[in-house]
């Protein structure tokens, strides 16, 4: 089972990589300060924050960018990124006396430990799957970014002219920052979750959208206003007893879990993960889950139909709310409807006072301590993220995004992208599949009752948040 491979894998990992966080403490001492005499006066500075005219070389030193997800210029071939791309690189290249170049190890779990393990590199950065950075951050497989030593070497995670903050901020864990994110123009991260909902059919049911967003503004964008609406919309256009038009195409994935305030998986006074299922204020989440995907006047039966060809409904027009994610909203999806379309968050449930999104898949850039010469590899990627990011170009592509839609962009940037979540119910493939396709899925086909589904599953997911963050 592939569970208990993994369990096996980590084990033996744990035991491995304690001798090697042994190894990497005594090599990295913390920068001693520097004395330096001017007249009669002595004043100590810290390395991290001295400056040099002296440029820095590299010596020729082959800096791999791996699973680049956009970042290389083959990534864009044939377009003006193509040659953009090519010029970053090359005058990084002639400025730091290094090459830069690309390849693909593999983004999950698999692919990654046999590197840490065997303590050979696989690139000097590279992105990594969800599943795969949290573990590997549990167990020495990371380096943390925000540490005194990167700062030195001129990382600095804070930064919002290098890194996206929006997502950077959210990659803690246990303390510390593991990845970083890059998203602008060359590549993006997913938003999370949001309800989309077509204007036209909102005004029809006698809703003003602009009413929509001043509910959200005012705090009063509720459970309860959003299935009111929805009922609202859901009718039968051609009178043969079918319901032509609904409410909603498709709920959010599960995403809605989150919406009262606190989530599945939540970190005690001890700093020990655990399983929320029986939280009061989830029970109460959950419960709008399964209004949402159980009422017969909110959206269609559950089996009726898969979630691309639900999408596919509301571009289509045929219902009124749905809930999409970052690709959802490019071409093909809400680019090409012609109703305006307009994006509201998840409504807030009773006991929270904002609203959230929770990232769909919180994938980024890390640096494993089985690279050799990682201080190096900081170096060169503090410059790819100089010339890389800029929160302009990101701001652009979700602008293109929403439409230009001023007031889903306010949405986006005013309730939904600082209020963002990490997702941990991501942090393996099997918690993945018992959170979403076990867990939720029961609540969502009203199989049992949240109460029943909270007692069911509780245990199970503590056992595997025990497993992958290896506590007692």
């Amino acid at each position: 089972m592939k569970r208990a491979r993994l369990l096996c894998l980590f084990l033996a990992m744990l035991m491995a990589l304690s001798v090697l966080a042994g190894c990497q403490k005594e090599d990295t001492p913390e920068p001693a300060p520097q004395t330096t005499t001017t007249g009669e006066s002595t004043t100590q500075t810290n390395p991290a924050e001295t400056t040099t005219s002296e440029p820095i070389k590299l010596g020729g030193y082959e800096f791999l960018l791996g699973n680049p997800s956009g970042l290389s210029p083959a990534d864009h071939a044939g377009t003006k990124k193509e040659e953009e791309l090519k010029e970053i690189y090359a005058a990084i290249e002639e400025e730091l006396d290094c090459k830069i170049n690309f390849n693909s190890p593999g983004t999950e779990l698999d692919n990654l430990l046999p590197f840490v393990l065997g303590g050979t590199k696989a690139a000097d950065f590279l992105k990594a799957r969800s599943f795969a950075w949290m573990p590997l951050s549990v167990r020495n497989g990371l380096h943390a970014l925000d540490t005194p030593e990167m700062l030195a070497l001129g990382l600095n995670v804070y930064s919002e002219d290098h890194f996206n903050q929006f997502f950077t901020s959210k990659m803690e864990l246990n303390g510390h920052i593991w990845c970083v994110d890059v998203t602008g123009k060359y590549m993006q991260m997913s938003f999370g979750h949001v309800y989309t909902f077509n204007k036209r059919l909102v005004t029809e049911a006698g809703y003003n959208p602009s009413d929509l967003y001043q509910a959200v503004r005012d705090g009063k964008w509720t459970y309860d206003l959003f299935l009111e609406i929805a009922r609202k919309i859901t009718k039968d256009t051609d009178g043969d007893g079918k319901y032509d038009i609904w409410g909603v195409a498709l709920d959010c994935d599960g995403n809605e879990i989150y919406s009262n305030g606190v989530g599945p998986i939540v970190q005690d006074e001890s700093g020990k993960w655990v399983a929320n299922l029986s939280d009061p204020r989830l029970i109460k989440a959950m419960e709008f889950m399964n209004h949402v995907s159980g009422d017969p006047q909110v959206q269609l039966p559950i089996d009726e139909m898969g979630r691309g060809d639900r999408r596919t409904m509301f571009y289509e027009g045929k219902a009124g709310f749905a809930g999409l994610y970052g690709p959802n909203f490019g071409k093909g999806g809400t680019h090409d409807m012609a109703d305006p379309v307009g994006l509201l968050p998840i409504p807030k449930g009773p006991d929270t006072d904002h609203y959230m999104m929770n990232l769909v898949n919180p994938d980024c850039f890390v640096l494993l301590t089985s690279t050799p010469e990682w201080e190096k590899s900081v170096i060169v990627w503090t410059a790819i993220a100089d010339k890389i990011y800029n929160p302009e170009d990101y701001r652009a592509f979700i602008e293109e995004s929403l439409h230009y839609d001023e007031e889903s962009i306010e949405m986006m940037y005013d309730y939904l992208l600082p209020n963002a979540l990490l997702n941990v119910a991501k942090c393996s493939r099997d918690m993945h599949e018992l959170v979403r396709n076990e867990y939720y899925d029961s609540v969502y086909k009203g199989n049992v009752t949240p109460a029943a589904a909270a007692e069911a599953f509780e245990t199970l997911m503590q056992a595997e948040l025990d497993n992958i963050f290896q506590q007692q």
